[in-house]
């Protein structure tokens, strides 16, 4: 019986997200349940105005523009990468490309909600407790702040 929602599969690329969708594939994929793969995507433009002091703003908000349609099309790239990832693991899977507003464990939470996501499936890169601290753990803030259950899946 698949689930009422889609599942979300959050995808980077990694190695770890590979090994997330395709432990995902095994134990959700059940009747071509449906899968949506989020890739999320960081906007240049959010750091500009700390930028156009010594650029003229014109020339600056061109570059970012530029710089952002970049990171889209990057993004839209990995979660159509992801979609066939998910398709061979047994997914009915569609794409999903999302800007960062705040960072990237919210905006994958915020994206469930949106979705209607059934669970949320992410891998991990396995950071010390150290270095995860310093650098922030996507799966550890979703874990934390979702609202559905949640794989974590080490790479």
């Amino acid at each position: 019986m698949a689930p009422d929602g889609p599942v979300l599969l959050a995808y980077d690329g990694s190695d770890s997200a590979k090994a997330a969708i395709s432990e995902a594939g095994r134990l959700l994929a059940l009747d071509g349940a449906e899968a949506i793969v989020g890739s999320v995507w960081q906007s240049a433009a959010a750091a500009a105005p700390a930028t156009v002091i010594a650029i003229p703003a014109g020339v600056a908000r061109q570059a970012y523009e530029e710089l952002d349609r970049e990171a889209e099309e990057q993004a839209k790239a990995l979660a159509d990468e992801g979609v066939k990832l998910a398709r061979d693991a047994g997914f009915e899977a569609t794409s999903r490309p999302i800007v960062c507003d705040v960072n990237t464990w919210s905006t994958i939470v915020e994206l469930a909600d949106e979705t209607g996501a059934s669970a949320i499936v992410v891998g991990t890169r396995g950071h010390s407790g150290v270095k995860s601290a310093l650098l922030g753990s996507v799966s550890s803030g979703v874990v934390h702040h979702a609202r559905q259950p949640v794989l974590v899946v080490r790479g």
